[in-house]
């Protein structure tokens, strides 16, 4: 990335940190109260008024388990839904300035990733003091997984950026689709208590690796890393697909924008 690139990303992504929270009361505050809010609310539910959920854990208590599982999802589905009308939100922009149309999606792609790994750490401590054991071993492959869920997101956020261009209800059909997945992404349960006819066929979905990954590592259990790897080439995949989709279109962008 050449210098003035990388100064006009930093602009993007600075802009887009700041105009998350602007207007809002309690500002950037709300990067640590979300999260342990959101922890809190887990905690309660899952731990008190439905303890029947807890099954399926193994050793880990519900609100761990379901915590490890969504904050990965969080960072695909925030990424994507962010990254979605990045192009068409900034189409005065890309019809004036002569920056990588990429860069715009990149920006919000970051920011929304930014945040969302900053809320995992918080949470992740919060567990350690309600000692919940988690395996500090188990590190490296967590820092894999969550590196394949951001090559993942932002390649669908590249791809989806241009078909909203064309095709303006992608941003709506995004959303639609995002809860889906997640409802066959073993965020809410564990794959080993579906049926066995059921729980094979989990592993086409993209994120069913890696939040499996991040689970295994910090209980300290053995991680597929052959499965990791095919998810992580998938996704490679994937962005070269978005990117290859982003400069054939390149020239149609601002006939459409």
């Amino acid at each position: 990335m050449r210098p003035a690139v990388r100064a006009v990303f930093r602009e993007l992504l600075r802009r887009e940190l700041e105009e998350r929270y602007r207007g809002s009361l309690l500002g950037a505050a709300w990067l640590v109260l979300l999260p342990l809010l959101q922890l809190a609310v887990l905690a309660l539910v899952f731990g008190a008024l439905l303890p029947a959920r807890a099954t399926g854990g193994g050793e880990l208590p519900y609100a761990a388990f379901l915590a490890l599982g969504l904050w990965p999802w969080n960072l695909l589905s925030n990424a994507a839904n962010r990254g979605v009308t990045a192009l068409t939100d900034n189409a005065a922009l890309i019809g004036k300035v002569a920056v990588p149309h990429g860069l715009y999606v990149d920006s919000r792609v970051a920011a929304s990733a930014l945040i969302d790994l900053g809320g995992f750490v918080l949470v992740l401590l919060a567990l350690l003091a309600f000692g919940v054991p988690l395996a500090a071993s188990g590190l490296p492959a967590v820092l894999a997984a969550l590196g394949v869920v951001a090559v993942l997101a932002l390649a669908l956020a590249r791809l989806l950026a241009v078909l909203q261009v064309f095709l303006r209800d992608i941003a709506a059909v995004t959303g639609q689709g995002l809860v889906l997945l997640f409802f066959l992404t073993p965020v809410l349960y564990d794959r080993a208590v579906l049926p066995p006819a059921v729980a094979p066929w989990l592993v086409a979905n993209p994120m069913t690796v890696p939040v499996e990954t991040v689970r295994a590592a910090f209980s300290g259990l053995p991680v597929d890393w052959a499965a990791l790897a095919a998810c992580a080439l998938a996704a490679a995949l994937l962005l070269l697909a978005a990117q290859a989709l982003l400069r054939r279109g390149r020239a149609h962008l601002e006939d459409f924008l």
